[in-house]
């Protein structure tokens, strides 16, 4: 297993695909699945509703993406393979069930595949932007499987009050 870590404000651990070698210079093991993607980065939106997606969220994420309505007022930014993956679970919800039929025509009216240009921005649509009520600083957040993008301020007010009640979450998920 190869840990890359990017010195600095901005964290980033790396799980190569194969055997290679790391930015590091050190060895990487084989390892199965994607690499994880985890850190906080922060952009800003241009006035064209444009963003750069961090270098490292791009590498993982690939030329294109799939972003759709988080579940918390952010974006969810998928990987064409982690939105496929994401697609068989909804796929798998019945649709006769009232709340999983608004799970999914929320989710997938919302969803938009994102090209990245050449200099690496999205293109955020509106119905996007709207929801999260973004203005013009946004932050990225690695969620293993997914990016999330937050309004830096909601951001702020969220982890605050996830931070101060960390024992108590700690203590009530299991497993942890």
């Amino acid at each position: 297993m190869c840990f890359l870590f990017e010195k600095g404000p901005e964290a980033y651990v790396s799980f190569a695909n194969d055997d290679t070698v790391g930015s590091s210079g050190r060895e990487c093991n084989k390892v199965g699945g994607t690499g994880m993607l985890v850190g906080t980065y922060e952009h800003k939106i241009d006035s064209k509703a444009r963003i750069v997606l961090p270098s490292k969220f791009r590498e993982e994420l690939g030329e294109s993406v799939f972003a759709t309505i988080g579940i918390d007022k952010c974006v969810s930014l998928y990987s064409p393979e982690e939105w496929r993956k994401m697609m068989e679970r909804l796929q798998e919800l019945s649709f006769s069930k009232s709340k999983s039929r608004g799970l999914l025509r929320l989710m997938l009216s919302s969803a938009h595949e994102l090209p990245l240009d050449g200099a690496g921005r999205i293109l955020l649509p509106p119905v996007l932007r709207e929801y999260a009520e973004f203005i013009q600083e946004v932050v990225f957040v690695g969620v293993s499987d997914h990016v999330e993008m937050w309004d830096k301020e909601k951001w702020n007010d969220y982890r605050k009050q996830v931070l101060d009640d960390l024992p108590e979450i700690a203590e009530g998920v299991e497993g942890f």
